[in-house]
């Protein structure tokens, strides 16, 4: 079976590092961190298509608020909008991962979190282009960033903190594909940023009418009704500080 981490796509850039995951200078604190590959195989299909729908969903929810209500759209701050989003994509982790028993979610204040197994701590994130995100500096924030030995590594657990989310258009205010980021201490580098694979097509909808029958008495005739029908079962449910 193909996984995820044979089709993702990992990018470079001068302000990123990337390719072998082996650490190096302000990221010492790990002696070598997992490649992307690694990760993404380990967290699974399903719960990384799943990230990718969530992105999409957000996105498709971004477009409905813009066409539905395009001046406040346009009067929102920065910080609103990608607030907003915020609350979007999390609204829709909620819903995708309800039945994925590995993966829990923790919401606590204005800290939302996301655990997978004992292994992996991820929170949603906005990236530019070059992968920096932004939140404000408080010690939760600073201790997500840094790949710091914790009281799991004392049980011989190594919890690696992943950000997960989306890739912002600022010019355009757009959300972009789905991304994901391993950093060790800073907001602005990374040591890898890669594009999540898409969540694959699970059939669509179609609406086939019913026609009605002619009635044997005389009075109103039966209404016409649509129902949805779907073409192809989904058999797998896919769908803190500053965002």
């Amino acid at each position: 079976m193909t996984s995820v981490g044979d089709s993702l796509t990992l990018r470079s850039c001068a302000a990123r590092r990337v390719g072998t995951g082996i650490s190096g200078g302000i990221f010492s604190s790990m002696i070598a961190y997992p490649t992307s590959t690694q990760v993404l195989d380990d967290l699974g299909d399903k719960v990384v298509h799943g990230f990718s729908s969530i992105v999409a969903g957000s996105r498709a929810d971004l477009a409905e608020y813009r066409a539905a209500l395009p001046h406040a759209v346009a009067r929102a701050s920065g910080r609103g909008l990608a607030s907003w989003v915020h609350d979007a994509m999390w609204a829709r982790a909620v819903d995708v991962f309800d039945d994925i028993t590995e993966v829990q979610l923790h919401e606590s204040g204005p800290t939302r979190d996301i655990y997978v197994g004992l292994t992996y701590h991820l929170r949603l994130k906005r990236h530019s282009p070059t992968g920096a995100i932004r939140s404000y500096p408080t010690q939760s924030a600073l201790d997500f960033i840094t790949q710091e030995p914790d009281l799991f590594t004392l049980l011989g657990i190594r919890q690696l903190n992943l950000c997960v989310g989306y890739e912002w258009d600022a010019a355009t205010r757009e959300i972009g594909g789905a991304v994901m980021s391993l950093r060790d201490g800073s907001f602005d580098e990374v040591i890898w940023m890669i594009d999540l694979p898409a969540a694959p097509a699970t059939g669509t909808g179609t609406v086939a009418p019913i026609t009605p029958t002619t009635p044997d008495i005389d009075g109103p005739s039966t209404p016409i009704i649509a129902v949805p029908r779907l073409d192809a079962a989904d058999d797998t449910k896919q769908g803190n500080d500053t965002p």
